[in-house]
């Protein structure tokens, strides 16, 4: 899925559209550190975490952002990681908690309704 992200402070100039994917066994929103440099985010300065992933535990740093995806922004914690192999995952907190989503394997297609929180 393409998404962009920003600073979540008004008028934040956004990221490109990039590619992210869509991952159910992701606990949040992850993305590559250098994403977070774009930004002109402080890698370290964010709170560190300890994740486990098929590679064993890696470190992560949580910042706050706003992730631009369909049905408008929403500001999430993000963990962002220097050896990402990819620009980004889409995990449960975040982008999950947003839409109610069926995976359909046999047509291989993901269908996405937002959810309009209150």
């Amino acid at each position: 899925m393409n998404v962009q992200i920003a600073l979540p402070t008004r008028n934040a100039p956004r990221t490109k559209r990039f590619e992210a994917v869509i991952d159910s066994g992701a606990t949040r929103c992850v993305f590559h550190a250098n994403i977070a440099a774009h930004l002109g985010l402080d890698l370290r300065a964010g709170i560190r975490e300890m994740t486990g992933g098929i590679g064993g535990l890696e470190e992560t740093w949580l910042h706050s952002i706003a992730l631009y995806i369909p049905g408008g922004p929403v500001t999430i914690t993000a963990a962002f990681k220097e050896n990402l192999p990819l620009a980004g995952l889409l995990g449960m907190n975040g982008f999950f908690d947003q839409f109610n989503i069926n995976f359909d394997s046999a047509a291989q297609q993901c269908t996405l309704e937002r959810i309009y929180h209150a």
